[in-house]
């Protein structure tokens, strides 16, 4: 095999590798939407509005009570969460990293009481969120 053949089949292999992983996050995020879609008509809200995003935060924020301001404080801190990952030097993205995590995991299960869920479930939608969100979409 020459040098080209081998690059070429390298370059295959990335290309493939690469739209699995697209195809792939495409799908979890699809398949996000539509839990969110299903516990917001659940809640009495519109399905569409968890195709906004932030906007699909500020509702689930209102279904399970938790106030607007806490909101406001969330977005930075995510956002901080995700620059941390770029720039490891910085601990203030670090600390709000954490505290978007604790965040999180508060609304996850604060979900889980406003469905009435069990322990059990809470601990599910806190390790698994997107699949148990689905199954608190498509349950009774």
């Amino acid at each position: 095999m020459s040098d080209t053949e081998a690059l070429s089949l390298a370059g295959g292999i990335v290309g493939g590798a690469l739209v699995a992983v697209v195809v792939g996050v495409i799908i979890f995020y699809v398949l996000t939407v539509i839990a969110e879609w299903k516990i917001f008509t659940k809640a009495g809200e519109a399905g569409w509005k968890a195709l906004i995003p932030i906007y699909n935060v500020y509702i689930l924020c209102k279904i399970i009570g938790l106030s607007f301001w806490k909101f406001v404080i969330i977005l930075p801190l995510v956002l901080g969460f995700i620059a941390g990952f770029i720039n490891k030097e910085n601990v203030t993205n670090a600390v709000s990293g954490i505290y978007g995590l604790v965040l999180a995991i508060m609304m996850a299960v604060k979900l889980g009481k406003s469905f009435g869920k069990s322990t059990g479930f809470i601990a599910g939608l806190v390790l698994f969120p997107n699949i148990f969100q689905l199954i608190l979409g498509f349950g009774r």
